[in-house]
């Protein structure tokens, strides 16, 4: 019996893509987004199901049952980290597989997902990025002084960040101005708090900011012999780590500057 679904295999490529792309813009793996695939099509009773992966983009073709080839492109744009949606998305790619929901519901099931928020919405993410750190402070070889400023400090760079995605401006200046705000707000504060070690402070308040999945994709892609995704995911985190790496270092000129002692 042919499934409902091969019947309109134009039906079966908006919910491929759509779980693909929900994977790839919310901190999934380029391998994990080609097996979910393969997988969702299998279950939907499609034949010769061929996934392709980078991070830009998504290539996707299958065969229904005596039909010809279907093929479809989908740009992907990184967006953010969201985990949640990549553990729904395989919830729903596991019930799809084992014939227990068709095209049109996990269609309508994606789309929810898309649109859902985070646990690390908001006012929690400045308390995560607050307790990173501060722990990463005192592994740093600070104090409670030092624990509390880089709390402090964290937590007012990744406000700062939520302000600038809810403007929609990410990427470059996101990482530069977090990356001088980490700098130079230590430094002020040691104006406040005399014998604060503000490299501790400084570096306990970096690491929230550290791309941390990036290099952890790159890595794990390369592995696997996705060298095409692997170089383009290192690529990316050692571009972010320069970013974040030259706002720090233009916090000391501009406290001199601000001081009136040029650069």
């Amino acid at each position: 019996m042919i499934p409902e679904d091969t019947q309109n295999p134009g039906r079966c490529m908006e919910p491929l893509q759509l779980a693909g792309q929900i994977i790839m813009e919310n901190g999934g793996e380029t391998f994990r987004a080609e097996e979910t695939i393969c997988r969702m099509g299998e279950g939907l009773g499609l034949h010769e199901v061929e996934s392709f992966a980078v991070p830009s983009g998504l290539f996707i073709s299958y065969r229904a049952e005596g039909e010809q080839l279907e093929t479809g492109i989908k740009r992907v744009h990184r967006q953010s980290t969201n985990l949640t949606r990549v553990d729904e998305v395989n919830r729903v790619s596991r019930q799809v597989s084992a014939g227990k929901m068709s095209a049109q519901d996990a269609l309508t099931r994606l789309r929810d997902i898309a649109r859902m928020k985070g646990p690390m919405a908001g006012g929690l993410s400045i308390l995560s990025a607050a307790v990173c750190a501060g722990g990463f402070a005192l592994l740093f070889g600070g104090w409670l002084p030092e624990v509390g400023v880089s709390a402090v400090v964290a937590a007012i760079v990744q406000a700062f960040s939520l302000l600038l995605l809810r403007f929609h401006s990410r990427g470059i200046a996101t990482n530069i101005l977090g990356g001088l705000l980490t700098a130079m707000l230590p430094h002020l504060a040691a104006r406040l708090c005399p014998g604060l070690i503000t490299e501790a402070v400084i570096a306990g308040a970096l690491m929230p900011l550290v791309p941390g999945i990036a290099m952890t994709n790159a890595v794990q892609d390369t592995m696997r012999g996705d060298m095409v995704s692997g170089l383009s995911h290192g690529v990316e985190a050692l571009l972010t780590a320069c970013m974040i790496a030259g706002g720090a270092l233009l916090s000391p000129p501009l406290l001199r500057l601000l001081e009136g002692g040029g650069f």
